[in-house]
């Protein structure tokens, strides 16, 4: 595990041991989100791969992940290609609370492959229903909202 992701895991086990009804935020900056996703493809590149591979159906190598949150929305960038040939792809997806986070794709810039924003929202749904779950057995969630660099989670501990 990546130092960022460990960093991140720490403060996760630290909220665990906070008292009950005690209210606690925790904030992730584009760099952080950005470290993050590099470290978790650096650690996972043979699953990553087979994953895009079964959604699209090409062995593409993956590199240079970027993470920026904006007002309510976010967007991610990396690198994907096939031996020297790689291109830009990026996604754009809106973020709000409603009563949970949620995370809609709204669009996908994948040169030379055609991928519809639909087939990437079940992509996102997952890890991020996992995520939710696992903070709400310790913490009901009271917020989480993105701004310009920073994303924001507020939580009671139950």
């Amino acid at each position: 595990m990546g130092i960022t992701l460990n960093h991140f895991m720490n403060k996760f086990e630290e909220f665990k041991t906070l008292p009950s009804g005690e209210s606690f935020t925790i904030r992730v900056t584009d760099q952080e989100a950005t470290q993050v996703a590099r470290e978790y493809l650096a650690d996972n590149k043979d699953s990553v791969g087979k994953k895009i591979q079964n959604r699209i159906g090409l062995s593409l190598k993956i590199e240079d992940p970027s993470v920026k949150f904006h007002n309510d929305a976010l967007s991610a960038t990396l690198t994907a290609g096939k031996g020297f040939l790689k291109a830009k792809a990026s996604l754009t997806a809106d973020v709000r609370w409603d009563g949970k986070p949620i995370v809609h794709v709204r669009s996908v810039d994948v040169p030379f492959i055609s991928i519809s924003p639909e087939k990437l929202n079940s992509v996102v749904e997952g890890p991020l229903k996992r995520l939710t779950q696992k903070v709400e057995e310790y913490a009901e969630i009271r917020s989480f909202k993105l701004t310009d660099g920073m994303a924001t989670l507020e939580a009671v501990r139950k």
